[in-house]
């Protein structure tokens, strides 16, 4: 093993072979049965990762990261791209090992301990509930901005029930718009990285496209804040392994998936950032303004390039937004799905699969329900900070779980390229694959997570709390067992 070179450990997946196993068999092995249609290929996930994780997504929350960093929106991304990569490289060394939907409920749960498993999916629950509803009431604010005579909740109806039915119809509709539609989006990013530009060069804003402005920022701990929210823009690659049933060879392609969707995630966020800021060097004075918060790259877009410019760029954002809640409501359903399938929540709703289209519409229809709910009575930014509390719970134990699973159950599995074998034990420089970068994505979320807004801590825990009394009376005090789950943990 000391021959291999560092790529084979790092990444898992460049260099490896085509896997011959038939992914719908190896559900058989966990207890479980093909239910779900396998359309999706490495381009496919990457699309729907990189629509989830909104490429455009700093229009909805460039205001907020502006306040809570005192005046950068570029580092917070940054960072948050660089800490959401540790934890992508323990995301794919759990997809390996267990290709199933429900992504971090699955990977903690069988990885290291059921219960924590249950946890870790039921803090998850609060993103794949929420982020939608962020989404929508942000596209119903941005449409506002271009036709105020129409109430706020018919927009929000539109982008939060008119999307997530679409979801309704399968993930065939998801895979072949989701390219198309992430086509569109990149285009308008980088239509208003032009129009700001060229704005700035000409004299507007700092009038230099180089510049140390768009990194200013209060104090240490202002910016680490505003990283933790910044953390809510990167959940699409989170999302990809909630698709790990409905991909043709889920071992590979899901973590080629994650790594294209931190990529292009982080450079495009970072740039919005800096050029975004270049323009509004006075920021100070409007940032007590709650409208120009919320819609601060309505507000740059219209400065640059005018009225023509702005409601091109709102266009764009809300086609964004609006194939982000059809992703965002296909992952929440799935990962209710695999919760329900377990039978830690009710089977016989949240595990049904509609015959016809193969997707789990009850899921589909409670999420849609209570993000129209929430979206009529939530504040955007404390619903992005809450957000956060179970991303980065879940991701802290997904990283510990790595550990776990090869260092004290000892059944984790080989990479691809040295046969995928089981109850492999790592050795040399895999030490630093399987151990340290694990551990220190842990360090990393957890800085992340003492950060974020104390009222966001405090529901978050709260609603873990409830979670840890359901699991309670649910397994008679954590002394049993899901059947299913007895296979394999």
């Amino acid at each position: 093993m000391g021959n291999e070179k560092w790529v084979d450990y790092a990444m898992d997946t460049p260099i490896q072979q085509e896997s011959t196993v038939d992914p719908s068999n190896e559900l058989s092995k966990f207890g479980y049965k093909q239910e779900l249609e396998r359309k999706m290929n490495v381009a496919h996930l990457t699309a729907f990762g990189l629509n989830y994780m909104v490429p455009i997504a700093p229009a909805i929350v460039f205001g907020f990261l502006l306040q809570l960093s005192g005046g950068t929106v570029a580092l917070p991304y940054l960072i948050a791209g660089l800490a959401m990569l540790f934890t992508a490289l323990s995301y794919s060394v759990m997809v390996r090992n267990f290709p199933l939907a429900g992504s971090v409920y699955n990977y903690v749960g069988r990885g290291w301990n059921v219960h924590l498993g249950f946890l870790s999916g039921w803090v998850l629950i609060l993103d794949y509930i929420l982020i939608p509803t962020v989404t929508s009431a942000s596209s119903a604010m941005y449409a506002q901005q271009l036709f105020p005579a129409i109430p706020f909740w018919v927009f929000l109806a539109i982008f939060s029930i008119g999307t997530g039915i679409l979801n309704l119809f399968g993930t065939e509709l998801l895979s072949k718009m989701g390219l198309w539609l992430l086509i569109i989006g990149e285009f308008v990013i980088f239509a208003g990285f032009i129009v700001w530009g060229k704005a700035v060069f000409n004299g507007m804003g700092v009038g230099t496209l180089f510049s140390p402005e768009p990194f200013q920022f209060s104090s240490f701990a202002a910016l680490i804040s505003a990283s933790s929210l910044a953390v809510f823009s990167y959940l699409g690659f989170d999302a990809v392994t909630t698709l790990a049933e409905e991909s043709k060879q889920p071992k590979r392609d899901i973590p080629r998936a994650i790594y294209w969707s931190i990529g292009i995630g982080t450079l495009t966020m970072f740039l919005s950032g800096y050029i975004g800021m270049l323009v509004i060097p006075d920021w100070q004075n409007h940032i007590t303004d709650d409208t120009w918060v919320n819609t601060t790259l309505f507000q740059v877009s219209k400065m640059t390039g005018g009225d023509w410019f702005s409601v091109f760029y709102t266009a764009g954002y809300l086609t964004s937004l609006g194939v982000f809640n059809l992703v965002a409501t296909a992952a929440g359903a799935r990962l209710l799905y695999g919760m329900g399938r377990d039978n830690l929540i009710p089977k016989s709703i949240f595990a049904k699969i509609n015959k016809r289209w193969k997707t789990p519409h009850w899921n589909i229809l409670l999420i849609v329900s209570f993000e129209f709910i929430l979206g009529l009575w939530s504040e955007l930014d404390k619903l992005s900070s809450l957000i956060n509390y179970g991303a980065l719970t879940g991701f802290g134990m997904l990283n510990l779980s790595v550990i776990w699973l090869y260092y004290v159950k000892k059944k984790g599995r080989s990479p691809l390229k040295l046969g995928d074998q089981p109850n492999w034990m790592p050795s040399g420089i895999g030490h630093v694959r399987y151990t340290l970068l694990p551990f220190i994505g842990f360090l990393i979320i957890l800085a992340l997570f003492i950060s974020m807004d104390r009222l966001a801590l405090t529901v978050g825990t709260i609603w873990l709390i409830v979670g840890i009394l359901f699991l309670a009376a649910k397994t008679r005090g954590f002394k049993e067992l899901p059947p299913t789950l007895h296979l394999n943990d």
